[in-house]
């Protein structure tokens, strides 16, 4: 059997009223060369029977009796996967006809692209659309190209902004860079392109090319209490390995007017920049890149190079580290008594978060972080 140019591939669960639509709208793709690899992750209604029924010969379906995680299954379809690109479907949403063919075309003639991805139409349970200015995530999508260095700024400040379901990118960035971690369940295509943008380019397209389905309380990115605090914490391990591998020139490339000493004249130098920009306030995350920031700059205390360096070039030490610790309250202790979302509403406890950052954020960034 001859390889396909695309292998589309989409884990299912529990989407057996949206199925049909998802895969009907892959198959009707006004461009034909790809294989649909399809798995079911342990669906506890009739979705693996609505796949099963499919019978286009490019279907390929393998259900599971267990219920193991997206990423996990489909880190599974896209080692199955034979094709050059790989595009990832999601089971609630539908592709419009031409999504395949416009994204295909650019990246043939741009063979310096790893990735191509598109803009979204929202809809509800229903398929009605949804206008963007109705959703508080409306514009997320909605993004302008910019360098490597640029869009790495944007994640680190902004977060995601990509939509998984329209990406098709080539296979060999998943053996470059390796496959989707499954012990994140929020963001674990976020995770995803941070490591992608450090090998390649990419490209998001003006055009429209999903019906993204938006179910309330039911999408893992369902603007819920506890989705809201599981991301936190994925920010946290995310954080942690944000700038791993990124050299000085593309950190130069995205962060210049943030680096106290954008020149770097040695590796020493770098990682000392990486952890000082934890320390710039970015919202929702402060206290998270707080938490970082003292890590590793802990850390760069510890080596005998780093530390003179630290103390010659950016007048940080010890005391520094010991200032910077009761000055970047990480761990929220002055609301450590509020206990959930049934003492304090979660916009109140942001407002708390952050009118009690603010001041002492103002004080720590004027005395420790990189200057303009």
């Amino acid at each position: 059997m001859p390889e396909p140019l695309i292998s589309v591939v989409m884990a299912t669960y529990n989407h057996a009223p949206f199925v049909a639509k998802a895969i009907n709208s892959v198959l009707s793709q006004d461009f034909t060369d790809f294989e649909f690899l399809i798995s079911d992750d342990g669906s506890e209604d009739q979705t693996a029977a609505v796949v099963a029924a499919q019978t286009d010969r490019r279907v390929h379906f393998k259900p599971n009796s267990l219920n193991r995680g997206a990423a996990l299954v489909l880190n599974e379809l896209v080692g199955r996967a034979r094709g050059r690109y790989v595009a990832i479907m999601n089971s609630d949403d539908a592709w419009l006809p031409n999504k395949l063919s416009e994204q295909i075309e650019f990246l043939g003639k741009h063979p310096g692209t790893g990735a191509a991805f598109g803009r979204v139409r929202f809809v509800d349970r229903d398929g009605r659309a949804i206008e963007k200015k109705d959703l508080s995530f409306g514009p997320t999508f909605d993004k302008n190209n910019r360098s490597r260095g640029e869009w790495l700024r944007y994640f680190f400040f902004h977060g995601n902004c990509l939509c998984h379901p329209t990406v098709l990118i080539r296979r060999e960035f998943y053996d470059r860079i390796g496959l989707y971690d499954n012990r994140l369940r929020q963001l674990p295509d976020f995770d995803m392109w941070i490591r992608l943008i450090k090998q390649t380019e990419i490209f998001v397209s003006d055009n429209d090319m999903i019906n993204f389905r938006v179910l309330p309380g039911e999408n893992t990115s369902s603007d819920i209490y506890t989705n809201r605090v599981r991301t936190l914490n994925e920010h946290f391990f995310i954080a942690l390995e944000f700038f791993s591998n990124v050299s000085a020139d593309l950190l130069r490339d995205g962060f210049a007017d943030l680096l106290k000493r954008p020149e770097m004249p040695s590796e020493a130098h770098v990682a000392i920049e990486k952890a000082f920009l934890f320390l710039h306030p970015v919202l929702s995350l402060t206290h998270v890149y707080q938490i970082v920031a003292m890590m590793k700059l802990r850390e760069l205390l510890a080596d005998s190079v780093c530390r003179d360096i630290l103390a010659r070039d950016y007048d940080f030490d010890d005391r520094a580290l010991h200032r910077l610790a009761t000055e970047a309250d990480g761990l929220q202790v002055q609301i450590a008594g509020v206990r959930g979302p049934s003492e304090t509403p979660t916009k109140e406890l942001s407002r708390i978060i952050l009118q009690r950052l603010s001041t002492k954020m103002k004080i720590m960034i004027r005395r420790w972080a990189p200057s303009d």
